[in-house]
């Protein structure tokens, strides 16, 4: 034996010299008790026009014990067959061929595959190379049944083999083209899903991490296109421009990882754009909806012309939202879930409201009840808003011109959704004195009367509105907002937001009480962001990116403890004492 061992040193790449070399050390090795070892799985075909005696011990030994096997059984039986060859899709990814195969095995049978045990045992003849003689070779091995004389037909597993092939076809395709890419999402998710499902494949796993990274433990966030892209790990689009392929890819990707994405192109919104916002939320399997369910499709409707007459006099107050996202919840028809991708798609278009030509053009096919719902709900949107203004008064119009509605119901409805005025209430009956007349106007105070003046606190109060809308994405899944601690802005009674000029009332406070605490920890960062009703991690980019433009570098440092940068607090007094 050792001395055919050194001649296929030799000699083995000789297909002939080889075959018979290696029958003759199996026979040989039989023949003296030496171990033959574990068998191969026969990837590549057995060669053989029968089981090799690997194989027939091993199985022999399995059936002395039981008449079942297991997947692995299995699936080594049927890859010894003379007659079996796998095709070019479990050849190249054969480690997930056999994961596969385990899968849909146990699928189909879950107590094993039952064998009808032959009673013929195991009988090796050696044949010499040279034909001069043949001996039989004895063994342990003539104890056990013959797997090559079972007849219970191999036919249902080889077409299992056939499935499994065809299953792995698009991923054995990608991999051929680009075997560089192999674990990465663009081949994983070419994978059928329960087989990612079983395994928690490396670069799913990975991606789920970042994802959860995102989102937190509320199980939602909000972000943009272009970093949904990054995490994935696909390249983003040179030219800018994000396919409705590429969405679509992006959408499956995240259902297999049960998170939802919005705008989502599958269930009737558009492809969002790079810098677009995107909010995502946990949902089992990624949340899929049937986007033509009547319930759901008159909603959508009624959401994007909600936005749009919200949108038309430029200003998209929280108020104005939170009437969108109370119409949604308010749809009994609609599925929690339904109701959950309603309110993340109202959230991202209210930041980037849709062409309203484009919207009021696909309205011409709705039903009466789905004309005057839409309508009824742009009004409520609207008549939430502080006040009214002629802009939304004129969209108004121009919907229910477009849903061939009467334009006096754009009046009658806005009187009945619009809050009453905050002026005094007259409590006894008036009686009027007479008194000193009012002088008339000079020509300069009617002047003065009749320009335009800038209302400061009406100001403040926009761009309030404006910060609260991106505030309620920590809300909108909820019903009652978060309890809000002790604390009270009055602990700061610096007018912080004429000092750090490019900041918000809000941000900057908080950066005032950074800069009284130096460091706190990120448990009281966060109590202290809701109170001001900023998201913690959005402030902390907010005022990062402020803190850039003005001094090249971070100010907050974020981790267990949120840390101001100790050099810069003296750039922030700096800041203070120019202001003042």
């Amino acid at each position: 034996m050792a001395e055919v061992e050194r001649l296929l040193l030799i000699y083995g790449s000789n297909n002939s010299f080889n075959g018979y070399a290696n029958s003759f050390l199996t026979f040989a090795k039989l023949a003296a008790g030496v171990s033959l070892g574990p068998p191969r799985f026969a990837v590549e075909g057995s060669g053989s026009n029968g089981i090799d005696a690997e194989t027939r011990i091993y199985l022999g030994r399995r059936l002395a014990i039981t008449n079942t096997f297991a997947a692995e059984d299995a699936l080594l039986w049927v890859l010894a067959l003379p007659d079996v060859y796998l095709r070019t899709p479990a050849v190249r990814c054969f480690d997930e061929f056999a994961l596969l195969w385990a899968l849909r095995f146990n699928q189909k049978y879950p107590k094993g595959f039952a064998v009808k045990v032959p009673t013929k045992t195991i009988d090796f003849r050696y044949r010499a190379a040279s034909g001069a003689f043949e001996v039989e070779v004895p063994g342990e091995h003539e104890q056990y049944p013959d797997i090559a004389a079972v007849k219970t037909s191999t036919n249902v597993l080889v077409t299992l083999v056939q499935s499994c092939t065809e299953e792995l076809e698009p991923f054995s395709r990608f991999v051929g083209r680009k075997p560089e890419a192999r674990a990465t999402m663009q081949a994983a998710i070419l994978l059928p899903n329960d087989l990612l499902q079983d395994k928690s494949v490396g670069a799913f796993r990975s991606f789920g991490e970042r994802i959860d990274a995102v989102i937190g433990t509320h199980g939602r966030a909000s972000t943009t296109m272009r970093e949904v892209i990054k995490m994935v790990g696909f390249d983003v689009p040179a030219d800018g421009k994000v396919t409705s392929a590429l969405g679509d890819q992006l959408g499956n990707i995240l259902d297999r990882i049960d998170v939802a994405i919005e705008p989502d192109r599958r269930y009737g919104s558009g492809t969002p754009q790079l810098d677009d916002k995107v909010f995502l939320f946990k949902a089992a399997g990624g949340g899929p909806v049937d986007q033509d369910r009547p319930p759901y499709r008159s909603m959508k409707a009624q959401v994007e012309v909600s936005v749009l007459a919200a949108a038309a006099d430029g200003e998209a107050s929280s108020d104005e939202l939170r009437e969108v996202i109370a119409v949604i919840r308010a749809g009994v028809a609609l599925t929690g879930v339904e109701q959950a991708r309603l309110i993340a798609f109202a959230v991202t278009i209210f930041e980037s409201p849709p062409k309203q030509a484009r919207v009021l053009r696909r309205l011409t096919d709705r039903t009466v009840e789905e004309k005057q719902a839409i309508a009824n709900a742009a009004i409520a949107a609207v008549g939430a808003g502080e006040n009214v203004k002629q802009d939304e008064v004129r969209f108004l119009e121009r919907l229910h011109k477009s849903l061939g509605l009467p334009s006096d119901g754009v009046y009658s409805g806005l009187h009945r959704t619009t809050k009453a005025p905050d002026e005094p209430v007259p409590i006894t009956v008036e009686k009027r004195v007479s008194g000193i007349p009012i002088p008339k106007q000079t020509e300069t105070a009617a002047i003065a009367a009749a320009s335009v003046r800038i209302d400061a606190g009406r100001l403040a109060q926009v761009q309030k509105e404006t910060q609260a809308v991106s505030d309620l994405l920590t809300q909108i899944f909820v019903e009652d907002a978060e309890t809000a601690t002790n604390s009270s802005p009055a602990d700061l009674a610096v007018d912080s937001a004429s000092a750090f000029w490019g900041l918000d009332e809000a941000h900057a406070e908080l950066v005032e009480y950074l800069e009284i605490k130096v460091q706190i920890t990120r448990q009281e960062f966060e109590e202290r962001a809701r109170y001001l009703k900023l998201l913690p991690d959005g402030a902390i980019e907010k005022i990062n990116d402020w803190a850039f433009d003005r001094f090249d570098e971070p100010l907050l440092e974020d981790g267990e403890q949120v840390i101001m940068d100790a050099r810069l607090r003296s750039r922030l007094a700096e800041l203070r004492e120019a202001a003042t």
